[in-house]
């Protein structure tokens, strides 16, 4: 009979070349359907890979059962570490020039990170904040449409240019049906990736509990870099493939779509909460983390220096926590 560790193990290690394999399909597929859908990939990063379901549950459900501190800090928690490991890791490692995301996106993440920020601060007025939260992300999501459009618009016209209107004519049926397949691969490979991801968290539990290892190091480092690997690997394998574009705007997207919508969402359902110091402090950490990865997508450059800027901002922050908890 098998040992419950190697079992576990073995899951484990399954889960993480699932996600390892299917970040590659994932980048090829959606490349397919910006070509095929005149789709931007600023927009597929931000509005397909950029939907962080599995935080969203996480903090919604404990927003409803009352619980603010697990809510709002799961949003704030998650954030710090995606930066430091999806952005920081690969920077040690990797060089590379960034496709630089439109400005204003990198005005929203602070924009954004300021209300979360103030939240802590006047925790009375959680809900009016919220609210403020959930105006930005629609104004995030009006202005992501409105770069379609303009992308969209752009590919036709060189389309137009470049094609004679009766051979598109010709081809358009047998293309139709490419595109619809290529549709229908990328949402099995994100159904792929995601089982791929509750395996490897699940895996990662079950291992805890049998070595006896510290709960806090596991809720900090392990759960850690268990729950943002495919944010990890999504940036790595955009970098070599030569499309940055998709793997930042899915990061940027998630961050975004997590501290505008759903920290909103959360405020509306928690309504108001008690000042607690731990919180206003990794709220600060969390405020200098967003600047940080602002400026430096800026520059258009992965860094090793700007790398280790995002690994020790990562490590005050689990530092702090970890003196709280004691």
């Amino acid at each position: 009979m098998v040992p419950d560790t190697l079992l576990w193990s073995i899951l484990f290690l399954g889960g993480y070349i699932t996600i390892y394999l299917l970040a590659d399909l994932i980048i090829d597929i959606l490349e397919d359907i910006s070509e095929s859908f005149l789709i931007s990939p600023i927009v597929l990063g931000l509005l397909i890979l950029g939907i962080d379901l599995e935080e969203s549950i996480v903090s919604l459900t404990a927003a409803i059962e009352g619980l603010p501190y697990l809510a709002l800090g799961n949003l704030i928690g998650n954030t710090v570490i995606a930066i430091g490991i999806a952005f920081g890791l690969p920077a040690l490692f990797l060089k590379a020039d960034i496709d630089q995301l439109p400005r204003l996106y990198y005005a929203e993440l602070v924009g954004a990170g300021a209300i979360v920020l103030m939240s802590m601060i006047q925790t009375s007025y959680l809900i009016l904040f919220g609210l403020l939260s959930i105006i930005l992300f629609v104004a995030h999501l009006a202005y992501t449409l409105r770069i379609q459009r303009e992308f969209k618009s752009a590919s036709l016209h060189v389309k137009q240019t470049e094609q004679d209107s009766d051979e598109e004519w010709e081809d358009s049926d047998t293309k139709r049906e490419n595109s619809i397949q290529t549709a229908i691969k990328l949402l099995i490979a994100l159904i792929a990736i995601f089982v791929g991801a509750e395996v490897l968290v699940f895996s990662a539990e079950e291992l805890v509990v049998l070595t006896g290892l510290n709960e806090t190091f596991f809720g900090l480092i392990i759960m850690a870099a268990v729950t943002n690997v495919e944010e990890f690997w999504l940036i790595v394998k955009s970098i070599r493939k030569g499309h940055t574009e998709l793997g930042v705007s899915a990061q940027v997207g998630k961050i975004i779509w997590n501290i505008t919508l759903i920290f909103g969402l959360c405020s509306l359902f928690l309504f108001q909460f008690a000042f607690e110091t731990i919180m206003l402090l990794s709220s600060i950490v969390f405020i200098v983390a967003l600047t940080v990865l602002a400026a430096n997508l800026l520059h258009n450059r992965l860094t090793r220096i700007a790398g280790i800027g995002y690994l020790l901002i990562l490590l005050v922050f689990l530092a702090l926590n970890s003196l709280f908890a004691l």
